[in-house]
């Protein structure tokens, strides 16, 4: 009794001390994994705690009522005050799952967790995460088994001495559960299908519950989409003229472009283009090209007088037909 109180007494306390609470599940997840995991949280500032889910949800319950705690809990008070939002936590404590209480963003942690994976053979009475089938091919059997798959109703053959599937075979079924039949034909096939870790279910981040739904958004694809958003509606809003908060910005830049033209080509500069033309702040001024034999002015050209052209004669001839 006294260590499920101070259990109790713990998650009591964790529940009020961070801003969220990550439900995880545990099922077919081993020890080393847990601890692996656990080791990743802590290094963020976190914790994680797998535990009965009873004696879980009782201290969630304490620390969610506002009202007088029984006489044994009383003391819990001093470890902080009722929230009661987190009674949104309770119907997620259910099957095999464990808390993480942390600071860090479930969308940072929530990769990391989940990456810590196993390889695994199918087991008996176990549910299927994924749909398994087998390909068509040889199975390395000799066909004394074929009646095994006979039984199974799998269209086989013999090829080079050795069973082969015809064509593609459904083993499990996602979220159905494995028969023997399902682990025996796996087990001869030496196919271990399954791959088990951690799963964040949902998020508990100061009084809103965040489901799968919204924790399998990526973030980066998100914020892409949103700007994609953004410049459409700035499109549209300036092709028909109506300023919008994220047209206006654009619109402002166009005018100051069009004045900055207008006052260049008739040489009128306001404040904001005074330097235009300039050598920038702190730079030094284009040097100006070196002088070279061909850039020397040519010596001036003595212009030489033109001979006077001679006057035609005047020569009176009298009246010679008079």
């Amino acid at each position: 009794m006294d260590k499920k109180f101070e259990f109790m007494k713990r998650v009591y306390g964790l529940a009020g001390k961070f801003k969220q609470v990550i439900v995880v599940t545990v099922d077919n997840v081993t020890s080393s994994q847990i601890q692996n995991i656990r080791r990743i949280v802590y290094r963020g500032g976190g914790t994680l705690i797998v535990g009965k889910n009873t004696i879980i949800k009782k201290a969630i319950q304490l620390r969610s009522t506002t009202g007088d705690l029984p006489e044994e809990f009383k003391k819990f008070r001093e470890l902080g005050a009722p929230i009661p939002e987190l009674a949104s936590l309770l119907p997620l404590i259910k099957q095999k799952v464990g808390l993480i209480f942390t600071d860090e963003s479930v969308f940072e942690l929530k990769p990391k967790i989940e990456a810590n994976k196993i390889q695994a053979a199918a087991k008996l009475g176990a549910i299927a995460p994924i749909d398994v089938v087998i390909p068509p091919g040889s199975t390395g059997m000799d066909p004394s088994q074929i009646a095994f798959f006979h039984a199974l109703s799998i269209s086989t053959k013999i090829d080079k001495g050795m069973i082969a599937i015809i064509k593609d075979y459904q083993v499990c079924f996602a979220g159905k559960k494995i028969g023997s039949s399902q682990v025996a034909l796996l087990q001869k096939m030496g196919v271990k299908p399954f791959y088990y870790g951690m799963i964040v279910l949902a998020c508990y981040d100061e009084g809103t519950i965040l489901d799968q739904t919204v924790l399998s958004v990526n973030t980066d694809a998100l914020v892409t989409r949103f700007q994609t958003g953004v410049k459409n509606v700035a499109a549209i809003s300036l092709a028909l003229g109506i300023p919008t908060q994220v047209s206006v910005p654009h619109s402002i830049v166009s005018a100051f472009k069009n004045l900055a033209a207008i006052g260049l080509t008739i040489n009128y500069k306001f404040s904001q283009i005074a330097n235009a033309g300039s050598a920038p702040a702190g730079g030094k001024a284009p040097a100006a090209p070196a002088k070279t034999e061909a850039a020397k002015p040519a010596a001036p050209v003595k212009e030489v007088p033109k001979a006077p052209e001679p006057e035609e004669d005047n020569m009176d001839m009298g009246d010679l037909f008079g």
